[in-house]
């Protein structure tokens, strides 16, 4: 069995925020949205889909208006296949909009443990519903210390200072020990 190493970036962030990972092939696409949500530090609390030339994929919903291919039947070696110019794409939370393009850097990683493993990344993840793109800019705003009163009213009600540099490593490897377990290889 091999492994995929994945750049997941999230769109229209300005610095770019970004993670490495690694993950193995076999991985369905219900498990990677899980890794994404740990490594990114999202709280997995809204609908998502992946794309992949022009076909979809989810867990059913209500809502949906167009044929959806369960997350869960789905792995991503057949997505890898399938992505024309190495990438495909993740939506999280249908309301604020949280674009990411999934970067397939390399496949037939040699298969070490532990794994999925976080390699690098930067910028700290915005903070659920804070309005998409345009909260996230105006909290970095204020957290600049700019007269932004969005961005101030944000930061009231996360009751904390958000610093969007900060990028909590160790944060991201406490996630993954338990998820590294439900691919737990001999070593």
């Amino acid at each position: 069995m091999a492994d995929i190493q994945l750049r997941i970036e999230l769109m229209d962030t300005d610095p770019l925020v970004w993670r490495r990972v690694v993950v193995p092939e076999t991985i369905n696409l219900h498990r990677l949205h899980e890794l994404i949500q740990d490594v990114m530090g999202w709280e997995e609390q809204h609908l998502y889909e992946f794309e992949c030339d022009g076909r979809y994929y989810a867990e059913p919903d209500d809502f949906s208006e167009r044929p959806i291919t369960m997350s869960r039947n789905a792995k991503l070696k057949t997505l890898v296949n399938r992505a024309k110019g190495n990438d495909f794409h993740y939506l999280y939370d249908f309301g604020d909009d949280w674009k990411h393009r999934i970067v397939i850097e390399a496949t037939e990683v040699e298969a070490v443990s532990p794994c999925p493993r976080w390699l690098d990344g930067a910028m700290a993840c915005p903070p659920e519903d804070i309005g998409g793109v345009q909260g996230y800019a105006a909290l970095k705003a204020a957290s600049a210390g700019e007269q932004d009163p969005h961005g101030h009213e944000l930061l009231q009600m996360l009751g904390e200072d958000f610093s969007p540099e900060a990028l909590d490593e160790e944060a991201i490897e406490e996630h993954l020990i338990p998820f590294q377990a439900g691919f737990n290889r001999m070593a």
